[in-house]
C-alpha cells in the first residue's frame, strides 16, 4: 500500500488552505494558522449550544432544526432555519424547507423551491476553476522547480515541523479571490 492511498487533502476551514491529513484522521492541527480542524461530518437535528460549527467536512441541517450559530464546511445541506453567517468551501444548498437569516459565502449555491436566504451572498472561486487556470498559466509558462503539489503555479509553503508524524503535509495555498454579488 502506497503512501498517498492512507491520505487525503482537505481544505482547512478556519483558513481555506490545503494539507494532506490521514484517511482516517477526525482533527488536524492546519500547518497554515495552527488551528485544530475537525475532519468529520455533520448531522444536525434539533439545536447546538455553541457559537459556531466548523468542520472540513459536510454539514447537513435537518428540517426542525433552528440554530443561532455560524457554520463553516465543506458543503453545507440547509433544511432548517439558520440565524447566523453560513460558509461553504465548494456547495451552499438550502432545501425548500430550509431559511438562512444572514450572510453567505460559497463556490456554488443551490436554493431550491421554497429556501429562503436574508443576508449578502458572496461567491468564491470554485476549486476546479483555479486548477484549471493553474494548468493554464503552467503551460504557458516556462518550467520552474519541483513544486510541493503538481498543477499549481504557487511556490511550496515552508515546512512545519511535525508534518512526516500525521499532523498534516504543508501544501500552498490557494490565492484568495472574493467576487462579492448582491441581492436583494
Amino acid at each position: 500500500m502506497s503512501d498517498t492511498s492512507a491520505t487525503k487533502i482537505v481544505r482547512c476551514c478556519h483558513c481555506r488552505g490545503m494539507m494532506r491529513v490521514a484517511a482516517k484522521a477526525l482533527s488536524v492541527f492546519c500547518p497554515h494558522c495552527q488551528k485544530r480542524a475537525t475532519l468529520e461530518s455533520l448531522r444536525i437535528v434539533g439545536a447546538h449550544p455553541g457559537r459556531s460549527l466548523a468542520t472540513c467536512g459536510d454539514i447537513l441541517v435537518e428540517a426542525p432544526s433552528q440554530l443561532n450559530v455560524e457554520i463553516v464546511a465543506n458543503n453545507v445541506t440547509i433544511r432548517g432555519k439558520v440565524n447566523g453567517s453560513v460558509s461553504a468551501n465548494e456547495c451552499l444548498e438550502v432545501d425548500s424547507t430550509g431559511r438562512i437569516y444572514g450572510d453567505v459565502r460559497a463556490s456554488k449555491l443551490i436554493v431550491r423551491d421554497g429556501g429562503v436566504i436574508q443576508g449578502r451572498i458572496e461567491m468564491l472561486p470554485s476549486l476546479t476553476a483555479r486548477a484549471a487556470s493553474a494548468k493554464t498559466k503552467e503551460s504557458e509558462s516556462p518550467p520552474q522547480k519541483e513544486e510541493a503539489v503538481r498543477g499549481s503555479s504557487l511556490p511550496p509553503a515552508p515546512a512545519v515541523p511535525g508534518g512526516a508524524h500525521g499532523r498534516g503535509t504543508t501544501l500552498p495555498r490557494a490565492p484568495q479571490q472574493i467576487r462579492p454579488i448582491r441581492i436583494e
